[in-house]
């Protein structure tokens, strides 16, 4: 017997199956958790659906699809979409693209959530992000897609595949997404690696790229952080460094002007200082290095333009 809170989605071969409102003023057709916790009524209600559901996955029943059944919170506080996930004890992947999440970063306070109690990929008709972009080109043919329509607020049919979860690549892409350009323009001059130090001849490894770009143009933080460390190096010259989140790092050298604080907080996109020809350069440049635990990794393979 399904519980009164609970608004099962089921399997329709001929059409995905419209969930109904529940009766009363709630803005969202589905039941709303107040708190993510065991004392609220409602939470508890979910956190049965969510056990019935991974029972029902664990020993399924032939021609009976698993119970998917969608909730409402809105998360507040120091909510994250890891620590909602967590505390549902339901994979994020799930939560993040039955709500359309694009990376682990995207901003949830403030927003309604849709949380399912099934395990599983929730993916739409066509792609609007990258995630779901990789997602839909290369979907796994042993999971057969039970359709289901979700009103958030709009009327959607939504691709549910049981069970499964990111992979690798597409784990890696959503917890580490893509940075900015720290330039509003510039040309690769430099890449990442081994190479003819221009300077001195000798083969050095390159640890970061160099963007050619006329003296003063503007130099921008490639994503939210912390400035850790600002001053002068030989090879560097006038050089800052940002930490950012999951032990990140960016290193910005040869500037001719800095324009932060040091242990300052500074946003995507913010300007930091201007392109310069400091320390070991022969020309107006950036050296830009992303660090990642210290370690040197190629920027091109986070760069994305904005």
């Amino acid at each position: 017997m399904i519980p009164f809170l609970a608004l099962a989605v089921l399997l329709l071969f001929s059409a995905p199956l419209e969930a109904e409102a529940p009766s009363g003023g709630d803005v969202s057709p589905y039941p709303l958790i107040p708190r993510l916790d065991s004392s609220d009524p409602v939470f508890r209600q979910y956190s049965d659906d969510v056990a019935a559901a991974r029972k029902a996955l664990a020993a399924p029943r032939a021609g009976s699809p698993p119970p998917i059944t969608l909730y409402a919170y809105r998360p507040h506080g120091e909510d994250t979409l890891l620590s909602v996930a967590a505390r549902c004890a339901v994979p994020y992947d799930a939560i993040a693209t039955l709500n359309r999440i694009a990376t682990v970063r995207d901003p949830i306070v403030g927003k309604t959530l849709l949380l399912p109690t099934l395990p599983a990929l929730y993916l739409p008709d066509r792609a609007k992000t990258d995630i779901e972009h990789l997602l839909l080109a290369s979907p796994d043919p042993s999971i057969v897609p039970i359709e289901i329509t979700v009103r958030d607020p709009e009327r959607r049919t939504v691709h549910c595949l049981p069970d499964a979860v990111f992979d690798g690549t597409v784990r890696a892409f959503f917890l580490t997404p893509s940075i900015r350009f720290p330039l509003p323009a510039g040309t690769l001059t430099s890449t990442f690696g081994y190479r003819k130090n221009p300077v001195t001849g000798n083969l050095v490894f390159h640890k970061g790229i160099d963007l050619a770009a006329p003296y003063g143009t503007a130099v921008l933080a490639c994503a939210d952080g912390r400035v850790t460390k600002s001053g002068y190096d030989e090879i560097y010259g006038e050089y800052v460094t940002i930490a950012h989140a999951d032990g990140r790092e960016s290193l910005y050298g040869h500037l001719s002007s800095k324009k932060i604080v040091l242990q300052g907080e500074v946003k995507s996109g913010s300007i930091i200082g201007t392109v310069g020809s400091t320390g070991q350069s022969t020309g107006p440049h950036l050296h830009f290095e992303i660090r990642e635990n210290g370690v040197p990794k190629n920027p091109e393979g986070f760069l994305k333009r904005k």
